[in-house]
């Protein structure tokens, strides 16, 4: 290592055209690195979701999800299940061990799924298993609205143009819409004329689904070549589906619109959207795992763009973004790297009072940190708070292997040597202490990319941005600085003299190595007084700070049982209090879906310097006024499934056991006592609420003389109430 420098200096070509191409080649990587505000993290997750028309979530529990829990508790890996259990719909998170391959995890769930099947109802749907990706949240929602246009027709743009136009880009992996209604066929039976054809809502269900079907058929050979058979009974309009034959006793048939309407129409609205407190259809999208956040909304930015201009009848708006503070954050982060840059240009310039030397030295951070993108985006890394953080810390540490060579050469060039020869002796002389410091510098970052757990997964982009822009602050230092100051550096015309203050600390540096026990004593009572002092002070120690990007969150629940129009009732009354609120610019609220008594509401506020609370300060006071709602469970953050990665809160606890009554005893008493505790706000108890509901009981003795089950009774009872798909 010591010659690569004296061989530089006589061969500047092949170093002139190895740092052209890193250039070029780390260009070519920074424009291709992906800009999100994050690193991205892989959480082995795979969900399991188990659907059962009409269930109860006591019956789900029993016959579906402890089953699904305990195939799955056995596999190799799992770390935590958690199961959420709502009306016909059981969710199953299962979390692996960190470093467990997703894929294979998700594929020992699915096989588990397809053993299990056999012991599951029959009348269920399939169990349906994907993996997790954490992408965050939805990067913008937008909001269509038109004068001319219903909400019926408005859903239909959104699901059949929108989606697909969206879908097509590269990048969006998810669209989804909120609010507006879902088309479907629609078949409402006359009850009396089933009871005049001796014929139940249940058989019919049954018959439109054995006939209304398509079905694979195998394969033939026709004159010597293999083509596929289908069987194709589905109906291509409604009057065809109405003249559909259903089956009924004595070999008697019946049209389907004979029996009751058949009609083209929209489903029963089970969301609603709003935004400043209008009804509202909206749609938002989430990007893919291996996209780069600003990239895909750049790219549905302009198609949307499109598709506003390109349908005068309506407008599309944009409501809420999240990739706007990430713009911002990666703008400010070019800035403050930049900006480090300067002021090193700068305090080295100051030191060195040579132009020539600070131009060397300058020269030597873009040389190493352009550079560190070509090997960056190679390794799938994006432009993130975390890399660039990296890159400015190392800033300075970039320009001090070129300050230690500059300063050797300088040194034997005031000895009367010319700068060529100065600058091939200088350098080998102390080649070997450069590369242990260098060395020392990458020992420190290394070991941060090799922490376990989330921490490690999050900071192995630190790491490798650091140790790769040192490294080649090392190579610059080794060749371009010996080279430039063979052929920059000039001998000085004037006499060289000390800065003012060095009489000062050489005098201050004589006295410490005189007195070097007493140095080492003032150090040793310097690190522990720092340390009691962070105790003292009590110092809060936290994964990152929460960031401020002027949207806050709210999740309300009403009681089980509510219908949509009531838990639309109380969003309209969270909004009329957000909107009152000055720091507040506009509100937007997501109603129903799955669940019809749940609803999340966001708020955007003001920019910071307008307002004096953050965001999180905001929430927690704007929580206390919310909760004295009536008839309504109020939470700022949004929560995941099963508390999982972004739930928005610090803490989780989990009460175990068999009975409903002593769980909910107890996670009242805890919650009483969590609340007294200092520092602790929106203390919430997530437990369900017993709903209302209405039990049929069929008789055993009459039912045997009808000749039904309590099956059949029950398929009936759905088919008339919530239908049948």
């Amino acid at each position: 290592m010591n010659q690569i420098s004296s061989w530089s200096i006589r061969n500047p070509i092949p170093i002139i055209l190895l740092f052209l191409l890193l250039t070029l080649a780390g260009a070519v990587g920074f424009a291709g690195m992906r800009i999100n505000n994050n690193p991205d993290v892989d959480f082995p997750l795979v969900a399991v979701t188990a659907a059962r028309p009409g269930a109860a979530p006591a019956e789900m529990e029993v016959q579906v999800t402890r089953l699904i829990e305990d195939s799955l508790a056995g596999l190799s890996g799992v770390r935590h299940i958690t199961s959420n259990i709502t009306d016909g719909v059981s969710s199953t998170t299962i979390e692996f061990e960190l470093g467990t391959d997703t894929d294979r995890a998700t594929n020992d769930v699915r096989n588990a799924m397809t053993g299990l099947r056999a012991s599951l109802p029959q009348d269920m749907q399939e169990p349906s298993v994907q993996r997790i990706d954490i992408t965050g949240d939805a990067l913008i929602t937008y909001v269509v609205r038109s004068e001319t246009m219903s909400p019926e027709e408005i859903s239909w743009f959104i699901d059949n143009q929108v989606s697909r136009s969206l879908l097509a880009l590269g990048g969006v992996g998810e669209v989804n819409r909120s609010g507006g209604v879902d088309r479907e066929i629609r078949v409402e039976l006359d009850p009396q004329r089933l009871s005049a054809y001796s014929v139940t809502a249940a058989q019919v269900s049954q018959a439109l689904t054995n006939v209304n079907n398509n079905l694979p058929g195998g394969r033939v050979t026709v004159a010597g070549s293999e083509r596929a058979v289908r069987t194709v009974g589905s109906a291509t309009s409604v009057q065809q589906l109405r003249e559909t034959l259903i089956p009924l006793d004595g070999g008697r048939t019946i049209r389907l619109g004979d029996l009751g309407t058949v009609e083209d129409k929209w489903g029963e609205p089970r969301r609603i959207a709003r935004y400043d407190g209008q009804e509202a259809v909206t749609f938002n999208f989430l990007r893919s795992r291996t996209a780069s956040e600003v990239t895909v909304a750049q790219a549905v930015r302009a198609e949307v763009a499109r598709l506003d201009e390109a349908n005068p009848n309506l407008t599309i708006q944009q409501v809420t973004s999240s990739v706007q503070y990430i713009e911002e954050s990666y703008l400010a982060s070019l800035e403050a790297l930049g900006l480090g840059a300067l002021l090193a240009v700068i305090v080295v310039f100051i030191f060195l009072r040579d132009w020539r030397a600070t131009l060397i030295a300058a020269v030597a951070m873009p040389l190493s940190l352009i550079p560190t993108f070509a090997l960056l985006a190679p390794m799938d890394q994006s432009l993130n708070v975390v890399t660039l953080l990296a890159l400015s810390l190392t800033i300075g540490i970039l320009v001090d292997d070129a300050i230690v060579e500059i300063e050797n050469i300088v040194r034997h060039m005031r000895d009367g040597k010319p700068p060529y020869n100065a600058a091939i002796e200088a350098a080998d002389e102390i080649g070997l202490a450069v590369v242990a410091t260098t060395g020392t510098i990458i020992a420190v970052f290394a070991p941060v990319g090799f922490m376990p757990g989330i921490i490690g997964q999050f900071f192995k982009a630190f790491a490798l941005a650091a140790c790769i822009s040192v490294f080649f602050s090392l190579v610059v230092a080794r060749t371009v600085t010996p080279l430039m100051a063979a052929f920059m550096l000039k001998h000085s015309n004037h006499e060289d003299r000390d800065p003012f203050w060095m009489s000062g600390y050489l005098r201050a540096l004589r006295w410490s190595l005189a007195h070097r026990w007493l140095v080492f004593l003032m150090g040793v009572l310097f690190l522990v007084g720092s340390i009691g002092a962070s105790v003292v002070a009590k110092m809060s120690f936290e994964f990152m700070s929460p960031a401020d990007e002027g949207r806050a969150a709210f999740q309300v629940e009403t009681p089980p049982g509510s219908t949509l129009a009531q838990t639309d009732a109380i969003v309209q009354e969270v909004t009329r209090r957000l909107e009152a609120r000055p720091e507040v610019t506009s509100v937007y609220a997501a109603i129903g879906g799955q669940d019809v008594n749940q609803a999340n509401v966001y708020a955007d506020m003001v920019p910071k310097g307008d307002r004096d609370l953050t965001q999180q300060e905001f929430a927690r006071v704007v929580v206390d006024d919310l909760k004295s709602i009536p008839g309504a469970r109020i939470r700022a953050g949004i929560a995941q499934q099963g508390g999982g990665p972004g739930d928005g809160t610090s803490y989780t606890f989990s009460i175990l056991g068999d009975d409903p009554a002593t769980l909910d005893a107890t996670a009242r008493k805890v919650e009483e006592e969590m609340r007294g505790v200092p520092g602790l706000a929106n203390v919430v108890n997530t437990a369900a609420i017993a709903r209302p509901e209405i039990v049929v009981t069929p008789r055993a003795d009459e039912a045997a003389l009808a000749g039904v089950s309590a099956g059949s009774i029950s398929q009936a009872v759905r088919v008339a109430t919530i239908g049948d798909v």
